[in-house]
Order: C-alpha cells, then sequence, then structure tokens
C-alpha cells in the first residue's frame, strides 16, 4: 500500500478551461458521446502490463508548470483482481497514479473498484495529517448513467491542532461522467472511453479561548480540496487524469486563531492543477 504526495498545491484552473486546452486536455468539438453503457476491458491487468504518464503540475505562486513522469505497471494479478506499482515503490507525481497503487483492483466489464487508502496534499497534511481508507471505492463504471454517485466514503474524526481539540469532516466521493465512443485528449483520439470524477469535500472546525470564553470556529467551510477528472479507454486503461486542487481558509478564523496566539504555516489559500496524460504504454487483453 503506497501513498502519495502533492508536491506543488498553488494554481486554480477552473475544470471547464482544462477541458477545453486541446493540448492537455479534452478537445470537445472532436468528441462523440454516448448514453448507452459499453462493456469492455478498461483496464487490462496482465502482469507487467505498463502505463507512462507525462504528468504535467502548476501552481499560481509563481505561474510555474514542472513536468516529471510516471511509470504504473501491474505486479501481481488473480482472475480479475491485481494490483499496481508506480515508480519502482517511489512515490507518483500523478493524484491519480498514487491512488490506483495504494491498494487491490477488482474489474469487471464496465467497472473497477479499490481497496487501498488515500492521503491528503502534503501541505493540507501539515495542519490535519489523516489517511482515508477505502472500501471497494468504485472508480469508474461504464454501465452508470452519467451523474450518476458510484461511492461515497465519509466520516468524521477528531485531532490534535497545537494544542486545540479539531473536528474534521469528510466526504470522498466517484461520480460517472458519461461514455464517450471516441474522445480526443492530449491530441490522440481514443474509441469507446468512460469518464468518472473523483472529489474531495473537507471541512475543519475547532474551539478556542478568546479572554477566556470558548469560541468555536471553522477553519474550513464544506469545500471540495480535489477535484479529478478521468478518462478510461477500452482495451487501454487510464489515458488522462485532470486534478484541481484548491482550499480557502477563512479570514474570520485566522484574525480568531492569532488572538488565541495561533499561527498558520500554510497559506490562508491555494490552488493547483496535476494533469498526467498517457504517453505510451504495453497491454495485454
Amino acid at each position: 500500500m503506497m501513498t502519495y504526495n502533492i508536491k506543488i498545491i498553488f494554481l486554480c484552473i477552473s475544470t471547464a478551461l482544462m477541458l477545453s486546452c486541446s493540448n492537455e486536455g479534452v478537445d470537445v468539438g472532436n468528441n462523440t458521446s454516448s448514453e448507452s453503457s459499453v462493456e469492455g476491458n478498461y483496464f487490462p491487468s496482465t502482469v507487467n502490463d505498463f502505463r507512462n504518464y507525462e504528468v504535467s503540475n502548476t501552481t499560481t505562486l509563481n505561474m510555474e508548470t514542472t513536468i516529471s513522469s510516471d511509470s504504473l505497471y501491474v505486479v501481481s494479478q488473480n482472475g480479475t483482481t491485481f494490483m499496481l506499482e508506480v515508480n519502482e515503490g517511489m512515490p507518483a507525481n500523478g493524484i491519480l497514479c498514487g491512488i490506483l497503487s495504494s491498494g487491490t483492483l477488482t474489474r469487471s466489464n464496465s467497472s473497477l473498484a479499490l481497496n487501498g487508502s488515500f492521503s491528503l496534499p502534503e501541505e493540507i497534511a501539515s495542519l490535519f495529517n489523516f489517511e482515508i481508507a477505502l472500501n471497494n471505492l468504485v472508480l469508474f463504471d461504464a454501465s452508470a448513467e452519467n451523474n450518476t454517485v458510484l461511492s461515497t466514503t465519509t466520516n468524521t474524526i477528531s485531532q490534535d491542532f497545537n494544542g486545540l481539540p479539531v473536528t474534521i469532516t469528510y466526504l470522498l466521493s466517484t461520480t460517472a461522467r458519461g461514455n464517450f465512443d471516441n474522445l480526443m485528449l492530449n491530441d490522440a483520439i481514443y474509441n469507446t472511453v468512460t469518464a468518472s470524477q473523483l472529489a474531495l469535500n473537507l471541512s475543519v472546525s475547532t474551539t478556542i479561548s478568546v479572554g477566556g470564553f470558548p469560541i468555536t470556529i471553522t477553519l474550513l467551510e464544506p469545500q471540495d480540496i480535489l477535484i479529478s477528472t478521468n478518462y478510461f479507454a477500452d482495451t487501454i486503461g487510464l489515458v488522462q487524469a485532470s486534478s484541481e486542487i484548491k482550499y480557502q481558509i477563512s479570514a474570520t478564523a485566522i484574525a480568531a486563531l492569532e488572538a488565541a496566539g495561533q499561527t498558520l504555516t500554510i497559506p490562508a489559500s491555494g490552488s493547483s492543477t496535476n494533469i498526467q496524460n498517457l504517453t505510451t504504454f504495453s497491454v495485454t487483453e
């Protein structure tokens, strides 16, 4: 089981903008959508199958884009159940590569489910550090209608933050985003594609003492800190994952923390994008 690091967390490019970019996102003018379900092998999983990705991270702090790569490959298989590894045991650069390599995957003719784990973005984790256990998280399902919620994982936990009690509520969900007879992604055309979205919603509150009086403040209003739109092609597997990370800590919470002698170790807000595009692959159906 592996966790992954999100190395850069500061650029907010809207999902619509990412999907209209012909170099990295989806060229919507050349797509043929299909509402009907399509069976297929959307993640071939024979041992030694591999997929290589170019990973692009962009941050608003300096408008800098960093290019790296991931190698994702099958290390074990038992029928329709299999495990992946990335970068010979080193951390994944792509968000979805990190998720896919975190546990055991089970596929059907239309879906893929994961028993693994999910870690918070590194900068958020410096304040609130926990992992989310993923039990039968459905990553995609080509038989589901568009906008159908596929899986949800939610919980409320308590932690200590610089001596203050913190209550954290999270909701991790996956949603079907339709099927495509053909789809252009990063200047390549793929046939029979199913799309899905993974979202992590987070809220955080704490109680502080101001002037001897306890006050409950919300550090993070309920917000999606991660939205990842992912595309899986028949006979190939994951061909693109386009992820947006963003957060906003309320000004009221910052002022209240300062009054209580607490200082945040991360900026009050941040956003970034993480896009992984398939470059080369070798799979056995």
